[in-house]
């Protein structure tokens, strides 16, 4: 059974963890405290409002009719969400059970914690832990501590919220509510828009609130969970930023013919699997931060909207076809025509200084996870060093393998030869791929002219001082079929510097794939295929592995090349030894998306250095998952963010358009021992239930809290502030746990 059948799974507190076994150092009482009140709501013993406010540059105490939302975001902090920008709040009432409540809205960019404010400005003479324990951990309250937060993506709505560590009861949520309302003069008390509303913070609130429904709504209290709030908005602000290009609108199959460039802006009908290097996006479909679609915008830094599967504006639409200029921001967007003089000068203000990368040649060998650590990224790439440190922390729910380091690569890069036999094969591959016949001939005519530029090199190199040689005939490849080709690597380099390359996308496309099928059809040494081989069959028998790629310009700390290159299957069966199946993922250095890429960070490409991670793959696979080792999806709580799908189906680039399942996994307030989740979208694939059972979540979240920590200390970083991209798998009938990768994730 794919779906969890687990009634506890919006509560999971850990007492059936499946194989991880994370040591438990804390020591606490699992009790949990009766969140749910039965008694009725006294809304005559609230205090009358207060009209004359303290209004300051630390709080204040009220908000008059005429402040509005300029003045609430003048005490704000401003934090980015999923949902876009959000400005929060906080507040702190003290003395609470008494006939005397003293509401204080706090200047929260200047103290952006409760107990900060509360000793400077308040000057509560109480330690951090009395504080705190009688404020959060408690249903005796004197004091409450809680945030008000205005989404930009919901107008005119703010929401009322606690830590979900909070004990506070909903009767008192209801006292809260109306101090607040009372106070906030500029708000409407009892509509629909301009109000103030109740947002449940985790599972535990979530559930104390629906116990409590037929109360809060005899008070007038709406209350929307995440899932209901932001269900029904019309379009989310994946990415801001501003871009300059021509409009386009294709669908995810024309996409994967059409050629496009940094100079255009996509409308996308459906999300396509893969997405080129454009200047923006705008889907129609829903997004979600972990798509492949959103951390290229993410990488690139380009602006991206997702439209929630709603129609497109008219205004929209109207100006395709034209060169425009599309300004994003936190909650809302601009789009209009330009002028080509004005989008130049933007695209020269941009670009980049060029990047040459490192890396180290010196490892000839193939190298044992065992013998790599995080370090040893230099020679085999941050994705096969992160590999191998995470084994080291896991060794029985992460692969074990071996890398094939950089040298190799580059190795092949100077030993294969480039003939005029495979300037002819590869004319017939570039038409049979759909290009035009007159592409194809110019491609066919640049291969000629690397293999004429060989052949005069040397000539130059044969011929004695001072005595010219007749300049060779370049007309056709049949007149180099003698020279024995010349290097992958001066091909390559040929290629990509003619003037033509640089200027015709279609042309610079058609190129690219040309050395790639060079890559492909260009047998790699002997003495290395056999002994790849020989390895693959000494570790892994018949059984199939992965061969992933690993380069030094992918998984970095400020550019991550989520999607970039390729990773193929391989077996010890003839029709597709790792010997040959490498050449694919050498290849992939050069494919057009990727050297777009590069191309927009000014990367130089022949600093470009791949390495290859193997290790077996895992054939049953339950369900997969990616986890951020930061709540994204409301920076104001602390814990993961996590996107999980059933069985194999992909969760960044779904074939079928599926969608995953989307929680925050937040810790359960002390003394209870685990976790909570919040719900955030159900997966198409399992609508009525989650996909993790109670325990799996729960080992999910301390075993991706031991990765956090293990890779700050790694990263040089504070481990709460940290922000991993882990994929993970749930194996088997057993439902086994395996973490396949770790990589910094792009904040």
């Amino acid at each position: 059974m794919a779906c969890s059948d687990d009634d506890s799974s919006r509560d999971p507190s850990g007492p059936d963890d499946p194989d991880i076994i994370v040591p438990d150092t804390t020591q606490t009482d699992t009790t949990k405290k009766d969140t749910t009140q039965t008694d009725s709501i006294k809304t005559d013993t609230l205090p009358d409002p207060h009209p004359a406010f303290v209004q300051n540059e630390n709080e204040y105490t009220g908000f008059y009719k005429e402040d509005g939302y300029e003045a609430f975001r003048k005490l704000a902090y401003t934090s980015k969400t999923e949902m876009g920008s959000s400005y929060l709040v906080k507040f702190v009432i003290a003395n609470f059970d008494t006939d005397s409540p003293e509401v204080h809205f706090m200047n929260t960019k200047a103290y952006p914690i409760h107990y900060d404010f509360a000793e400077i400005i308040l000057h509560d003479t109480r330690t951090v832990f009395e504080f705190e324990s009688e404020t959060y951990f408690t249903t005796e309250k004197n004091t409450v501590a809680g945030t008000l937060a205005y989404y930009a993506s919901v107008d005119s709505m703010i929401a009322l919220t606690f830590f979900p560590t909070d004990y506070i009861t909903p009767e008192q949520v209801a006292t809260v509510y109306k101090l607040i309302e009372e106070r906030m003069l500029f708000l409407s008390p009892g509509a629909s828009k301009n109000c103030l509303f109740y947002m449940p913070a985790g599972a535990n609130a979530e559930e104390a609130a629906a116990g409590y429904a037929a109360e809060f709504n005899a008070a007038n209290i709406p209350v929307y969970t995440h899932a209901q709030l932001f269900g029904d908005i019309p379009f989310l602000i994946m990415n801001t930023g501003t871009a300059y290009g021509t409009l386009r609108k294709l669908t995810a199959a024309e996409l994967d013919t059409a050629i496009v460039s940094s100079h255009d802006i996509l409308i996308l009908e459906t999300l396509p699997a893969e997405i080129p290097l454009v200047a923006a996006t705008i889907s129609k479909d829903a997004q979600t931060p972990l798509s492949h679609v959103n951390l290229a915008a993410k990488a690139r830094k380009t602006p991206n909207i997702a439209f929630n599967g709603n129609d497109l504006p008219d205004s929209l639409l109207a100006l395709c076809g034209k060169l425009v200029k599309l300004d994003v921001k936190s909650n809302s967007y601009t789009v209009g025509e330009t002028t080509l003089e004005e989008a130049q000068e933007f695209w020269n203000k941009n670009a980049r200084e060029q990047i040459s990368l490192t890396y180290d040649l010196s490892d000839s060998g193939f190298i044992d996870f065992a013998d790599l650590d995080f370090n040893s990224a230099k020679s085999v790439g941050v994705k096969a060093a992160n590999l191998a440190e995470l084994h080291k922390l896991l060794p029985d729910n992460s692969p074990d393998g071996f890398a094939v380091p950089f040298y190799h690569y580059s190795h092949f890069m100077d030993y294969a030869l480039v003939t005029g036999e495979l300037c002819e094969r590869s004319f017939d591959d570039c038409g049979a791929e759909g290009r035009s016949s007159e592409i194809c001939t110019q491609v066919k005519s640049a291969c000629a002219g690397a293999l004429q530029q060989a052949l005069d090199a040397e000539s130059k190199a044969a011929e004695p001082v001072g005595e010219p040689a007749e300049p060779a005939e370049a007309s056709s490849t049949s007149s180099l079929s003698l020279s024995k080709g010349t290097s992958l690597r001066n091909y390559i380099t040929s290629l990509v510097s003619r003037e033509d390359f640089a200027a015709d996308t279609r042309l610079r496309e058609a190129m690219l794939d040309n050395i790639r099928y060079m890559f492909k059809h260009i047998p790699v040494e002997k003495s290395f295929g056999d002994a790849l081989d020989a390895k693959v069959r000494e570790l892994y028998g018949e059984a199939g592995v992965r061969l992933r790629s690993s380069t030094n310009s992918e998984d970095l700390s400020d550019f991550n090349g989520a999607g970039l290159y390729k990773s193929v299957k391989a077996t010890t069966r003839e029709k597709d030894l790792p010997s040959d199946e490498i050449r694919k993922v050498w290849a992939s250095v050069w494919s057009f998306k990727v050297f777009e890429e590069r191309s927009l960070w000014n990367i130089d490409h022949f600093s470009v250095q791949m390495a290859v991670a193997v290790h077996e793959s895992y054939p049953d696979e339950v369900a997969n998952g990616v986890i951020i080792t930061q709540n994204i999806a409301d920076y104001s709580v602390a814990g993961f963010y996590a996107n999980i799908q059933v069985g194999e189906t992909s969760i960044t680039n779904p074939e079928g358009g599926e969608l995953p399942e989307i929680i925050s996994i937040i810790p359960s307030p002390p003394p209870q021992r685990g976790v909570q989740s919040v719900l955030l979208q159900h997966s198409t694939l399992c609508p009525d239930s989650l996909i993790l059972n109670s325990g799996e979540i729960y080992a999910l979240y301390r075993t991706v809290k031991l990765i956090q920590d293990h890779f700050a200390s790694l990263y040089k970083k504070n481990a709460d502030a940290l922000a991993l991209d882990i994929e993970f798998k749930v194996m088997g009938e057993e439902r086994k746990l395996v973490f396949k990768q770790v990589r910094p994730y792009i904040m």
